[in-house]
């Protein structure tokens, strides 16, 4: 059986159905094939956090220029969450934790305003959304394909997928957008998505609503979602762990010690595999004509999907992006 779209977008997380709703916004035909359950995306915090990113993840190399890139993603949420109907929550973060004068100084020489709090430090500069939510309005009118694709080739007009269970699929252009599985793909593409280390990632949902807002401390976060609580998140280089219980305990010790608590209660853990690069932002960009990448965010996949998706949309249809 062989099947046709305009566009395909291979992965259903944010940065796959950012661009195919950007993508359907501009009327074109898009289709999204993905295997279908839980992916990185849908158990994340949902947190567009640019300044606490940029404080406590530097990347040293020049943190000022990457603390830049992420407020300039973060810059396009007001636009992307209109035009999609997602809902934008603006509640900033609390940082719990020592020193708190001198996170203020680093998050100004970042860019980033800040104040103390009796707790600690107040930044409004981060937001954040439901990452269920705003994945049930990003897919909404799009034509979905349940299936992984095993093969992706040139064709004599665009590309040709092949799924796994033999369905053939024929595309004038290809986003993939998937996490750290990869089809067989053309070598220059392959050697571009080489790059890609899996981080595996963890955390534990409660049903007590532990903050009123965001709160990040040394190693961990909690974050409303629903009526209950996200805290996280492990980093787990290689994917994730045979053995948790150590790393999940620990998180947990984190998180109860600042915020007071003598216990957090039950939890439910939540599991995600996420590509990484080694500067740790989105590998983007045409590889082979028609053949797009959107993918390994690191942890930043739902700050840079915007910008991800403005890149890869601008880049399909042959325009720069600013």
């Amino acid at each position: 059986m062989t099947s046709s779209c305009d566009i395909a977008v291979i992965g259903a997380g944010v940065l796959g159905l950012s661009v195919a709703a950007d993508l359907r916004a501009r009327g074109r035909n898009v289709c999204v094939i993905d295997p279908g359950g839980a992916n990185a995306s849908s158990v994340a915090a949902g947190m567009i956090a640019p300044a606490m990113e940029s404080l406590l993840d530097p990347f040293e190399a020049d943190p000022a220029g990457r603390a830049a890139v992420l407020r300039a993603a973060r810059d396009l949420w007001p636009g992307f969450a209109e035009r999609h109907g997602i809902e934008l929550i603006r509640d900033g973060v609390d940082w719990i934790g020592p020193d708190a004068d001198g996170v203020i100084a680093r998050l100004a020489v970042l860019g980033f305003a800040a104040g103390r709090t009796e707790a600690g430090v107040f930044c409004p500069e981060d937001w954040r959304i439901d990452p269920v939510a705003a994945l049930v309005v990003l897919a909404q009118g799009i034509e979905r394909v349940d299936g992984r694709v095993a093969a992706v080739r040139v064709q004599a007009e665009g590309w040709q997928l092949t799924l796994a269970d033999g369905a053939v699929m024929s595309a004038r252009a290809v986003v993939l957008a998937c996490g750290t599985t990869f089809p067989d793909l053309p070598e220059a593409a392959r050697h571009a998505v080489d790059r890609v280390q899996a981080i595996g990632g963890r955390l534990a949902f409660t049903i007590r609503r532990l903050v009123e807002r965001p709160a990040r401390f040394a190693g961990g976060y909690a974050v409303p979602l629903g009526d209950g609580t996200v805290i996280g998140a492990t980093m787990e280089a290689g994917g994730l762990v045979a053995e948790a219980s150590d790393l999940q305990d620990a998180l947990l010790r984190r998180a109860q010690q600042a915020l007071g608590l003598q216990a957090i209660g039950p939890v439910e853990w939540r599991t995600g595999v996420r590509g990484a690069t080694a500067d740790g932002l989105p590998l983007s960009g045409e590889v082979l004509p028609g053949l797009h990448l959107a993918l390994a965010p690191r942890r930043n996949g739902w700050l840079m999907a915007p910008a991800v998706a403005a890149q890869t949309v601008a880049g399909i249809e042959g325009r720069q992006t600013g």
